[in-house]
């Protein structure tokens, strides 16, 4: 495959992944590891240490861009960043105005996605079940969480939000968008990106989406050693774990729900229209069978050098 073509495929994935970003109960980290990238992304970051700044500080520049795999990370950020950018300017209609099949779709590529980690779990035994087990229920009850009232809206408090959000976009299962909005910042963010998008920012919100996104590499950087760590030393006890956080999180993603002053309340199928619960239905089993797909296709086109990297080769 040629590597503009490779590229082409990777900032698609982005796309995708900011997509995923822009949506409270929906993790970038999840299309990540749909996509076959997820390891891949984990090494990337977590190369960013002390080898990649003695790099840099001996001027060995193409050294220091291939060791943290900078074509990589950089088209996929781009892509990110496109997909987060552009999303986030229909989800504020999507989210008030058409939440039952929002829902259903981002709940059907949700349950294939568990199915999908769930069949690259290598050993799969007692241990790796009660870790399953445990991340479902702490991944449930984080979606059970009630968003913080008259929160600080101090820079210190948006660096901290940034950090703890990014920790969880990257988790499969543990929404970025959801964590924010539990800290009761998600609407603020998206409006600034909104904003910004638009052109029409001050330099007010500009200043707090700067600070937010220093929050984000930081905690990311640092959080992205952890995973490499558990990824490579335990391997399918990790991905017990993720797998069990994408199934709780299923719980945020009831397709019947009301947004009421920023907070989803849940209703039953009964509150909707028959045709509502059938575009509800079909939404679902679009996203459930389109992410299935989308894995065959990804698995395809996944060519020695990506699989060598996801494997940690």
């Amino acid at each position: 495959m040629g590597r503009w073509v490779a590229s082409f495929f990777i900032f698609v994935r982005g796309i995708l992944m900011g997509i995923a970003d822009s949506v409270p109960g929906v993790s970038g980290g999840t299309v990540a590891m749909i996509v076959g990238i997820y390891e891949r992304l984990v090494n990337a970051i977590s190369s960013f240490g002390m080898e990649f700044l003695s790099l840099l500080l001996k001027r060995k520049w193409k050294d220091a861009f291939q060791h943290a795999d900078m074509g990589f990370l950089l088209t996929l950020l781009f892509g990110i960043a496109v997909g987060l950018g552009a999303f986030s300017i229909i989800m504020t209609d999507l989210l008030q105005n058409h939440i039952p099949v929002t829902f259903g779709a981002f709940m059907g590529m949700i349950l294939a996605s568990v199915v999908i980690l769930f069949r690259q779990i290598r050993k799969k035994d007692f241990a790796s079940g009660a870790a399953m087990v445990v991340g479902a229920i702490f991944a449930w009850w984080v979606t059970t969480m009630n968003p913080i009232a008259g929160q600080d809206d101090s820079l210190l408090y948006i660096f901290m939000c940034g950090a703890v959000a990014i920790c969880a976009m990257i988790l499969p299962g543990i929404s970025g968008s959801y964590i924010l909005l539990i800290l009761g910042e998600y609407h603020h963010i998206i409006h600034r990106i909104k904003e910004l998008a638009h052109f029409r920012t001050t330099f007010s919100d500009f200043l707090t989406l700067c600070v937010f996104g220093v929050g984000c590499v930081l905690g990311l950087l640092s959080f992205s050693r952890v995973l490499k760590y558990l990824l490579k030393n335990h391997h399918s006890i990790t991905l017990s774990v993720l797998t069990g956080f994408m199934a709780g999180s299923l719980n945020c993603l009831w397709p019947f729900q009301q947004q009421v002053d920023g907070k989803f309340i849940r209703l039953g199928m009964n509150a909707f229209s028959g045709q509502t619960q059938i575009c509800a239905l079909c939404a679902f089993l679009a996203g459930l069978v389109g992410v299935l797909v989308l894995e065959q296709i990804a698995s395809f086109l996944a060519n020695p050098t990506d699989k060598a990297r996801n494997s940690g080769k």
